[in-house]
Order: C-alpha cells, then structure tokens, then sequence
C-alpha cells in the first residue's frame, strides 16, 4: 500500500544484541532510515562485529556513536568517574578506535554534528545528529576526542555547533537524532532521562541538545521528533522508564530498550512516523 509519510527505525542502545536477521528483517519493512542511537558495544567486547552486519543493511542508515563505542573498558570507567585529567590521558586510542569502526560500516555514516537529509514523495526533512559519545549530565565526557575531530571543547561550544546546523539545515523540517537525550523532561528516575543510579535523582538530559532544540523551535523550524537512547527502559532497582513524551508539539522517544533482543528472541525496535505536521511513535517487538 502507498503511503506518503516518512518513516524511519530507530535502534535503540544495540550492546552487541544485532545480528544479519535483523538486516533481513529492516531490509523487508519499507523504512526510509534506520537510525541507530549508539552503543553498539558492550562492556568487553567492541562492536565491530556488529558494525559489520549494519554495513550489509541495504535501506539508508546511519550511526551515532555512544559511550561505550570506540572506547575501552578503563576508558570508560574513568569517563564515568568524571576523572577528566585520566580521562583526557586514556581517550589516546580513542581516535584509532573510532576509525576502524567507521571503516566497518562501510558506506554507513558514523554521524555527530552532521547533517542527513531523509525523503519520500515530496517530502522532505533534515536529520541532525547530535554530540557523539554522549554519556549524559552536566560532564563533558570524552574531551580528548571531540576536540581532536570535532574541535569541540565545551557544553558550549557543542551547543554553538548544534545550533549552526539547525540555521544551515536545508528543509524547516526537523528530526534531532542523538545517543541522549535533551535536558528539561524531568528529573525523576522514571523520566524519560532521568537518572536512576543516583539517589538524589536528578535530570541527566544533555543541556547542548536542549539548546538546540529550542533555537530551532525559536527561529520558526518545525522540530518534529527528538530520538536518543542511552538511558535504559529497565530501571535500577526495579520499575520502567517512561520513554515517549511530547511537548510543546515536539515528541521525544528513548529507545533504550535495553536487552535489544531478549531472551524470548523477541528483536525491539521503535517504528517513527510523520507526514511532515506531526510525528507517531511505536515500539515494535519481532520475533523471528
């Protein structure tokens, strides 16, 4: 059946849960973008293996990367720490990392402060990819590597940088992609990014995206969606994250559903729609 909306899938945090069935099975679903919202790695293991497989998808893709992708294990935990001087020490290898990665995807975009444009029948709307190796709150985590590539040195200075791509973004229509979410949708652990491995709670959303957000919502664009991920549906110690949220005519979906494919061999993804006016989201279980 013919249909005229835009309709992309959006893979929330992978942790290594991906293999060529699911190629097969996005390939046969009539998506116009599969979009994938990082963390193709583990703890242990890196996701090249992974990135292989997404290189084989046929139907336009891309990836941002997160914050277990192209790092190591002693990397990550002191980004975690939020040790900034150690952790500017061990990104070193982070550059070669993200390399052979973006090597593995082929003719996939490994995307962070870039712009992608998605079509169907007329239709158009520009896809802006936020900070790469987002981990969340107010740390400007994995310093060494956003500066080196990106020439990115601050919350700041990557809100300057999302903010010029939403000016130079070629349609007034607009979906942000990114691996978290924005700042400023609550702060309770069950919210859509709220923190829930911290007793005080708080909002772990990311203060960068929020700017851009509503500087394009300022300068008269039509933020349709908001994707991102990073914070799992499966609460620490017990209960479910809220993961679809709208505001203020913008509809902010978390992805995170986190094993991606469990252990009933059900493979989850979330199905976003729009005509261009407003945007549907679905969270899709495949068993195959």
């Amino acid at each position: 059946m013919a249909r005229s909306a835009i309709r992309i899938a959006v893979i929330g945090d992978v942790h290594l849960r991906w293999d060529d069935r699911d190629v097969e099975l996005l390939d046969g679903a009539d998506y116009d973008l599969v979009a994938f919202v990082g963390d193709l790695a583990g703890y242990r293991h890196d996701g090249l293996g992974v990135a292989a497989s997404i290189a084989r998808l046929r139907t336009a893709a891309l990836v941002i990367p997160g914050n277990h992708d192209g790092v190591s294990l002693p990397h990550l935990a002191v980004e975690t720490l939020e040790q900034r001087a150690l952790a500017r020490l061990m990104g070193r290898g982070q550059r070669r990392r993200c390399g052979d990665l973006e090597a593995m995807l082929g003719p996939v975009p490994l995307a962070g402060y870039s712009l992608h444009a998605v079509a169907r029948d007329g239709l158009a709307v520009s896809v802006i990819a936020g900070r790469p190796h987002s981990q969340g709150g107010g740390f400007f985590a994995f310093s060494r590597h956003l500066e080196q590539k990106y020439g990115v040195r601050s919350l700041e200075e990557s809100a300057a940088r999302l903010c010029r791509l939403v000016d130079e973004a070629p349609h007034a229509r607009l979906i942000f992609v990114a691996h978290n979410g924005p700042s400023g949708l609550g702060a309770r652990r069950h919210d859509i990014w709220g923190c829930d491995f911290r007793r005080a709670e708080g909002d772990f959303g990311d203060s960068d995206l929020r700017a851009a957000v509503d500087h394009a919502q300022s300068s008269g664009k039509r933020v349709l969606a908001v994707v991102a991920g990073h914070m799992h549906h499966r609460l620490k110690g017990g209960g479910e994250r809220r993961w679809l949220v709208e505001r203020a005519g913008v509809l902010y979906v978390n992805a995170a559903r986190v094993p991606r494919i469990d252990g009933d061999g059900r493979r989850y993804h979330v199905r976003l729609e729009t005509d261009g006016e407003t945007a549907r989201a679905e969270l899709i279980a495949v068993t195959a």
